[in-house]
């Protein structure tokens, strides 16, 4: 028999029979969860880990953060007491921890013109203005996005102090004064940084991801592709790029200027040693296939996605380490339409460093006056100083002036603006027809060539401009332009037309032969079906073209080609002021599915109809 207690025998059969087997008292016969008739008894809870139970270090860990966080609330929150201007900006000293302990910093001053420290930058996402988390500055509780408090928690170090500048925590954000002006300093704390750490935040096989970009060598052969494909087989070497690319960070505007403007920049896919250099960054996004789809891929046919930044990006750079500023209005209005900002300012103060712009940032001023400012400076800035100070071709001057007229109008804007003049604040959301969003991404990208690489293939409006000037007025200013307008808008529908182009030609919607009957079948030109999302078709009155525009057109708009132009554009009349002037407003860029309209051949017959008309 088996014994069951060793102080007990294993027999009943006792000697004396009135005694009673502890084992069948009360005791040991039932458990009881009530502790009535034991008031004397105190339970003390035990954390001693169980046999075969989890770990409870992970439960200790939370317990000491929630104490940490709790011990905050009772702590006076931070007030900045002085304002950093002229050269000083504040650094911030991240002390040691482990990855439980609250965040302690310490803020000190440096100079922009002769740094006495090295530190470095972070380069990340605000996500939200939201701050729900805390840390210690000073010794007082300031508060951080959440998204912060993660950065700081992975970048710092457990026995050594990191001096790093962090735009939440060194710029009182709430003071526009010092905002602006740090704006102003920005190019100095950026270029002067001894590394740029551009946190990504933890995502699926990050550090997978670093360590194949790393291994990535530019000979292809095959222990090469053997070794890789043992890191990430091609389709979560797919999925994990997919992942990098959809990451926050590549949203915002704010950090366009921070990579461009430094020396050295680390990515980091999550902290610890998952980090790689921009080059690899741009050679995994290089070697990725694009994704094959008939329909509409947000991922791929919009201005400004992630693939389109990175090559934009990685010129600017390459600019910026040669010394050169940025002049092309067409690659900042893609990225800031295409990114997004706290305060829609930004949208123009990101690139102040970066550029020849005369505007100061000043965030008491009007949105509205900015973007005129800004625009009337880039127009004069492409015809004057830009033009001599870059060498830029005709062609290139001409198509970023028309970049700035299809990136405007009023059917794409929020603000009470000139229909001419572009919108930062509204984001790219249809198909465009000027331009192409996919770019070649090249590590040391030659001059224009991006240029020469995002231009569409259409004609529209010839390979010459006639005049194309700005118009002071007491009503605000207006912009001057030769164009020639094609016909009247008579009809629009959401849906596709049922009137199609036929071995006689085009007809109008009244079914009566129109006069471009001239133009054979093969004149047809058939839009990408990208283009077709969320447009609006229209015919035309006299010619019975049928187009695609965005939402807003009605019947009376105009349709017009202007000179030097690659795709038409939509007008509405507005009442002449005086008989000199034919004012216009601009709606949108538009495509018609006439290769005779879309190639050039119309308007290089009818150049001598072309007049000068006004958009206000």
């Amino acid at each position: 028999m088996v014994s069951v207690s060793p102080r007990m025998r294993d027999s009943l059969d006792y000697e004396d029979p009135d005694l009673i087997d502890p084992r069948m008292s009360f005791g040991f016969s039932s458990i009881s969860l009530d502790n009535s008739g034991y008031e004397d008894v105190h339970i003390v809870a035990d954390a001693r880990p169980f046999s075969a139970s989890p770990d409870p270090s992970s439960s200790r860990r939370r317990r000491r953060h929630r104490h940490s966080e709790t011990n905050l609330e009772h702590v006076q929150p931070f007030r900045y007491t002085t304002l950093a201007d002229g050269h000083l900006f504040r650094l911030a000293v991240l002390k040691p921890g482990n990855s439980t302990e609250t965040i302690e910093i310490e803020l000190i001053w440096e100079s922009s013109k002769a740094p006495s420290r090295e530190y470095k930058c972070l380069s990340y996402c605000w996500q939200t203005t939201v701050q729900d988390a805390d840390i210690l500055v000073n010794g007082y509780r300031f508060e951080v996005t959440s998204n912060l408090l993660t950065a700081l928690r992975s970048i710092r170090r457990r026995k050594q102090k990191t001096l790093i500048w962090v735009d939440q925590i060194c710029i009182n954000q709430n003071d526009f004064e010092e905002r602006g002006h740090q704006v102003s300093i920005m190019k100095h704390i950026y270029n002067r940084a001894k590394q740029v750490i551009v946190w990504l935040g933890d995502f699926d096989r990050g550090d997978k991801l670093c360590e194949y970009a790393k291994k990535m060598k530019r000979n292809d052969s095959e222990s090469v592709r053997s070794t890789l494909n043992r890191i990430l087989p091609p389709r979560q070497f797919q999925d994990a790029v997919q992942k990098l690319l959809e990451r926050p960070w590549f949203t915002r505007v704010w950090v366009i200027s921070e990579v461009c403007l430094a020396s050295t920049i680390r990515v980091s896919c999550g902290g610890g040693e998952a980090l790689m250099s921009w080059e690899n960054l741009v050679g995994l996004v290089r070697d990725r296939a694009s994704q094959q789809s008939t329909g509409f891929l947000k991922q791929e046919a919009l201005l400004g996605n992630p693939k389109q930044r990175i090559a934009i990006i990685t010129e600017m750079m390459a600019q910026q380490k040669a010394g050169q500023l940025h002049t092309d209005i067409t690659q900042l209005l893609i990225l800031a339409k295409g990114s997004n900002a706290t305060n829609d300012r930004d949208k123009v103060y990101a690139f102040h460093s970066m550029t020849l712009l005369s505007t100061n940032p000043d965030y008491t001023r009007s949105v509205e006056g900015l973007y005129i400012d800004t625009a009337q400076d880039y127009i004069n800035g492409i015809e004057a100083c830009y033009a001599g100070w870059r060498e830029l071709s005709e062609t290139t001057r001409t198509f970023q002036l028309m970049s700035i007229v299809y990136s405007a109008g009023a059917l794409h804007q929020h603000y009470n603006l000139p229909s001419w003049v572009p919108d930062w604040a509204f984001t790219w959301h249809l198909a465009p027809f000027w331009a192409k969003t996919v770019a070649s991404i090249v590590t040391v990208p030659s001059r224009d060539a991006w240029t020469e690489s995002m231009r569409s293939e259409y004609r529209a409006g010839g390979d010459h401009r006639d005049n194309f000037e700005i118009m002071p007025t007491d009503a605000g200013p207006k912009l001057r332009l030769s164009a020639i307008i094609l016909d009247t808008i008579v009809t629009t529908t959401e849906s596709t037309p049922a009137p199609t182009p036929n071995s006689e030609g085009h007809r109008s919607v009244s079914g009566k032969q129109s006069r471009s009957s001239k133009y054979p079948k093969s004149d047809h030109l058939e839009p990408t079906s990208a283009s077709r999302y969320g447009r609006t078709f229209f015919h035309t009155l006299e010619s019975g073209y049928v187009g695609l525009a965005t939402p807003g057109v009605e019947p009376g708009d105009v349709l017009a080609l202007l000179l030097g132009g690659d795709v038409p554009v939509v007008l509405r009349p507005l009442p002449p002021r005086n008989s000199a002037q034919k004012p216009f407003k601009l709606l949108c860029e538009c495509f018609v599915q006439s290769r005779a309209v879309m190639f050039g051949d119309v308007v290089s017959k009818g150049w001598v109809s072309a007049e000068d008309v006004v958009l206000v």
